[in-house]
């Protein structure tokens, strides 16, 4: 199979450099914030202290980064110290992430706002991972909310219903911002026997291959608890696409498809935090349209989700397709929702956590609802109305 990838899809260097300066500023400030900690176990900040170094690390050229004694010396200097001398700073390298006492800065937690880390990464030391997991979900739609209202909720549409696409008909809908939302599948080895790849019969992004010798598993990530998994044989003709044999219990026949230089997907980030809640978005629309009802998807560019309109009732509708239920309401915990009344909708395989995502958003105005629950809710409601 051809490997060459399109280049228009790839970063440009100026990006790259970019990602490379954020990624350095954000271990920086991560860093400060647990140095800064008084509370916090001596264990558990070295251990943070050593992952937001590595972090460092990669970003500097080859022997040019600092040891951990002098990056923790640096916290309290200024920033231009730490950070790799061939990047842009400007605006930035003289800024001071502690004070002389060891306290956080007022400009180190400006600086956070505007490099996209969340204020709760600060004050719980959340591992790299999940701040630049939730840096890359900000930057998507900061993309996306610069848009027209309009043009939103077109290319939104468009991210739900194509994951995956070619080239050609992807440059009509958004040349602007492809390499933004899409990535080459002949870079992700791991999606592909052969040289093929596999969309999920139910998300259709490309499915995972674990690694095995002459057979391998291919499954969903999202959709593998729902017994979308297969087998696949490793050995075979060139030039013939490998085939899939079902395991799980929903797990239809997929025909493997060439991972050329034209085929793209949307990126793995675009894919958690767009892709699957707008599935689960559309399917509420679906439903609700079935029975009547005025539906508008992500009013007020994504404020909410969807708005249901039956009779004189109104459903404001948030989906949220999270991992983890407990991370979701302690995100949600404290926080005002976007409309008054505004219903958090899960996908009904989280039901068992249900009551714990209610009891953590308690008090905070939100109602909770598996996407089962809410289709119910709307079927009552209509037959009322009828």
């Amino acid at each position: 199979m051809v490997d060459i990838v399109d280049e228009s899809v790839l970063p440009t260097r100026a990006a790259a450099e970019t990602r490379r300066r954020d990624q350095a500023v954000t271990a920086c400030c991560l860093a400060a914030a647990v140095a800064g900690a008084p509370d916090l176990a001596e264990d558990k900040r070295a251990d943070a202290l050593m992952s937001c170094l590595g972090v460092l690390t990669a970003a500097h050229r080859i022997d040019t980064a600092p040891t951990m004694s002098r990056f923790r010396a640096g916290l309290r200097g200024p920033l231009r110290d730490l950070l790799p001398r061939d990047i842009d700073i400007t605006g930035i390298g003289d800024l001071v992430l502690l004070d002389d006492r060891g306290r956080f800065t007022d400009e180190a937690e400006d600086l956070c706002a505007e490099f996209l880390v969340p204020s709760a990464a600060l004050e719980e030391h959340w591992p790299w991972h999940q701040v630049a997991a939730e840096q890359e979900e900000r930057r998507v739609y900061e993309v996306l909310r610069r848009l027209p209202e309009a043009e939103y909720a077109r290319l939104r549409a468009h991210l739900v219903d194509e994951p995956v696409g070619d080239l050609r008909s992807l440059r009509r809908v958004c040349d602007g911002s492809l390499s933004q939302f899409y990535e080459p599948i002949a870079q992700w080895p791991w999606r592909q026997v052969r040289g093929w790849y596999f969309p999920c019969p139910d998300c259709r992004w490309p499915m995972r291959v674990v690694d095995g010798d002459t057979i391998v598993e291919v499954r969903c990530e999202a959709h593998a608890r729902h017994g979308i998994t297969y087998t696949c044989r490793t050995d075979g003709p060139a030039g013939v696409a490998p085939e899939l044999r079902p395991v799980g219990r929903r797990a239809p026949e997929v025909a493997g498809q060439p991972a050329t230089r034209e085929s793209l997907a949307v990126r793995r980030v675009v894919w958690r935090y767009v892709t699957l809640p707008g599935l689960l978005e559309c399917r509420v629309r679906d439903h609700a349209l079935r029975l009547g009802a005025e539906v508008v998807m992500w009013p007020h560019r994504d404020r909410y989700d969807l708005a249901v309109t039956l009779g004189e009732q109104v459903w404001r509708v948030d989906a949220k397709a999270w991992a983890s239920p407990v991370a979701l309401g302690e995100a949600l915990r404290g926080t005002r929702p976007a409309a008054p009344g505004l219903l958090i909708v899960v996908p009904d395989h989280q039901r068992p956590s249900l009551e714990l995502l209610r009891h953590l958003v308690g008090g905070s105005g939100y109602r909770v609802l598996t996407a089962k629950d809410l289709k119910t809710e709307l079927t009552r409601a209509a037959a009322v109305a009828a």
